[in-house]
């Protein structure tokens, strides 16, 4: 009897230790903890897009105590900045919270106008899911091989340049993502002289923003850094706070290969033909909505590179209603952000705008300086969709953020006949990346040793 019950003790507590090591810590807001974030309650919405959270999860509060609080409210209170009831609050930082039910979480900061200003947290938690039982013969998959190319040069930050982020660093890790960097390719900062430098780090100096040392400094725009080595790349600002602010890049460069030698044949080859795809409907900076961005207009930039628009597809513009507009407008009011004439304005979200010619399309909004500030969105439409067997349209992946826009029928505002389509986007998917659970191991087993200790 004593053995048993010993071997249920020690079962139960490796199962727990290992259900433990399933949660994952969110640090809110990443490293600029929980306090008032430059450019508004975006930056924290940015962050949350990037999450999935999930039962068991914790998230961590980062902040001074006696600077900032943070307080579970409902979500009338979230949307109101009403802090008078909260579900609960908490004045010492920091402050571990754990997730332990599904369903939308909303957090604020209750000190003066911070929640107005955007300090506020709005998430969905979703249930834990069984994990599927791996192949029994599927060896590890080998890294793909680099593809050889030409040198690329990158302009940082795009549109944005090089300079103190609106939002954080958020914004050129977000420029980053998803680009390969490789021996031989050239950055390019542009920045006003004298108004910023690159200065190219250590790790240690970058993470903790010390540029007393410093491996280079280039004060001269545009500059150049032509990347001679494989390995992990930093650059920062030496102006004061520049980095602490968000001014910092870190990047890794892979070796290249050899570029193929082209065929002997001389014969030029025909363009590949367009598949043929249903229409797609696309959701405008997925969870990031239509607003104005952290980082400036990079993050829509972002958004729409590596992406097929095609005469037929659909772009779903989801904002709030009397915050935002979608103004759709020519390539010279567009890079002059002059709003004051349009070929066509659409104020009620969700916007949907369906894509009816091949050529270059441009968006932003009317609203004061929004366009200044990084709310535009220029893409070009290839090619028709075609014809396709499947009847009915397919969907992008639906953004899963937790800020929910105000929805009504859209209005005679429609850019064209084919610009309507259904009063409401579908709703987005509620579904996440299943985990590693073990309650239904736990149980099994439990059950098992009991009805074995007392049979």
């Amino acid at each position: 009897m004593s053995k048993l019950i010993s071997l249920a003790i020690v079962a139960v507590t490796a199962l727990l230790i290992q259900s433990s090591a399933a949660q994952t810590a969110h640090v809110v807001g990443g490293d600029f903890g929980w306090i008032v974030p430059p450019g508004g309650s975006i930056a924290y919405r940015t962050w949350a897009a990037t999450q999935t959270f999930t039962v068991g999860d914790i998230l961590v509060f980062n902040f001074t105590t006696g600077e900032q609080d943070v307080a579970r409210v409902t979500k009338e209170a979230f949307d109101a900045c009403n802090s008078t009831g909260p579900i609960f609050l908490e004045k010492t930082g920091p402050f571990n919270y754990t997730l332990d039910s599904a369903g939308e979480y909303y957090f604020i900061g209750t000190m003066d106008r911070r929640c107005t200003l955007g300090q506020k947290l709005a998430i969905n938690v979703t249930a834990l899911g069984p994990t599927p039982s791996p192949s029994p013969s599927s060896p590890p998959d080998a890294p793909a091989p680099v593809t050889p190319r030409g040198p690329v040069t990158y302009t940082v930050g795009d549109g944005l340049g090089w300079e103190v982020p609106p939002g954080g660093e958020v914004a050129y890790a977000t420029w980053a993502r998803n680009k390969v960097f490789m021996v031989g390719d050239i950055l390019v900062f542009n920045f006003i002289n004298e108004t910023q430098d690159v200065a190219v780090v250590t790790k240690e100096a970058y993470e903790t923003c010390n540029t007393t040392s410093t491996i280079s400094i280039l004060t001269t725009s545009p500059a150049r850094v032509t990347l001679t080595s494989a390995g992990e790349y930093r650059f920062t600002s030496t102006y004061s706070r520049h980095c602490a602010l968000g001014q910092k890049l870190t990047i890794n460069v892979v070796a290249s290969g050899p570029i193929p030698s082209p065929a002997p044949s001389s014969s030029p080859t025909a363009p590949a033909p367009v598949t043929p795809r249903s229409p797609v409907t696309y959701y405008i900076g997925d969870g990031l909505g239509w607003e104005v961005p952290p980082g400036g207009a990079v993050a829509y930039a972002t958004w729409a590179r590596n992406k097929d628009f095609m005469v037929g597809d659909t772009l779903v513009f989801n904002f709030i209603n009397g915050t935002q507009d979608v103004a759709i407008v020519t390539k010279e009011a567009y890079e002059s952000c002059n709003t004051t004439s349009t070929i066509t304005i659409l104020t009620t979200s969700p916007a949907r705008v369906t894509l009816t010619t091949v050529s270059e399309h441009f968006f932003t909004s009317t609203y004061s300086r929004h366009c200044e500030l990084g709310q535009k969105l220029a893409i070009n439409v290839t090619g028709t969709t075609g014809t396709s067997p499947s009847p009915s349209p397919s969907i992008a992946t639906p953004p899963t953020g937790t800020s929910t826009p105000t929805t009504s029928t859209p209005g005679s505002s429609s850019p064209s006949p084919t610009a309507g389509g259904p009063a409401t986007a579908p709703p987005p998917s509620s579904s996440a990346p299943p985990r590693v659970i073990y309650g239904f191991s736990l149980i099994t087993l439990l059950s098992t040793i009991f009805l074995a200790v007392f049979h």
